[in-house]
C-alpha cells in the first residue's frame, strides 16, 4: 500500500508540476476518462478497466500521461487491480503511439491480503480524434511470464 501511495503522489507531483514544462500558452492538460478490456492470463478477456488519465503536452507532438486504472473481474470488482502508469505519447496527425511503465497493486474483497507486481513495461498504438480515441495496449506483466492485451476507449474533457 505504501508503493501505490508513493507511485501515486510521484504522478500527481508531475501533473502539479506540468504548466511550466510547455512554452505555447494554447495548449491545455486534457483529461481522459477510459474505458476497455484487457487479456487474463489464459486469454480470456475477463478484466474490465476504468481509468482516468491526464495528458500533459510537451510540445506539439509529445505528451506525458500520468494515469490510474482499476481492472476488475467479471464486471462485479470483488477482486482488482489498480494500475497507476505513466506513459510519454508521440502524436502524429491522428496516430498516438506511447510506451511507459505500470504497475499492478492487487486487491481482493474476500479478505486476501493485497499485493503488488514488479513494475510492467507498457506500450500503445491507437487513433486519436479532438475528444475521443481508441488504443491498443501491450502490457508484459514479467512476474506472470505473460503479455496483457487490452483495448481501451477513451472520452475526453
Amino acid at each position: 500500500m505504501k508503493r501505490l501511495l508513493a507511485f501515486a503522489l510521484a504522478a500527481g507531483s508531475l501533473g502539479l508540476g506540468a504548466p511550466g514544462l510547455f512554452p505555447d500558452e494554447g495548449q491545455r492538460i486534457g483529461f481522459f476518462f477510459n474505458l476497455g478490456l484487457m487479456t487474463k492470463e489464459g486469454g480470456s478477456p475477463n478484466w474490465l478497466t476504468l481509468g482516468a488519465e491526464l495528458a500533459i503536452p510537451l510540445g506539439t507532438r509529445f505528451s506525458i500521461n500520468p494515469e490510474v486504472t482499476a481492472w476488475g473481474t467479471n464486471f462485479a470488482f470483488h477482486n482488482y487491480y489498480i494500475v497507476p502508469g505513466i506513459v510519454l505519447d508521440f502524436r502524429t496527425g491522428r496516430l498516438v503511439l506511447g510506451a511507459g511503465v505500470a504497475q499492478r497493486f492487487w486487491f481482493s474483497s474476500y479478505g486476501e491480503r493485497g499485493s503488488s507486481e514488479s513494475l510492467s513495461p507498457k506500450f500503445q498504438v491507437g487513433l486519436r480524434s479532438r475528444n475521443s480515441r481508441i488504443i491498443l495496449i501491450i502490457m508484459p506483466i514479467p512476474s506472470q511470464d505473460f503479455v496483457s492485451l487490452g483495448l481501451a476507449f477513451g472520452i475526453g474533457f
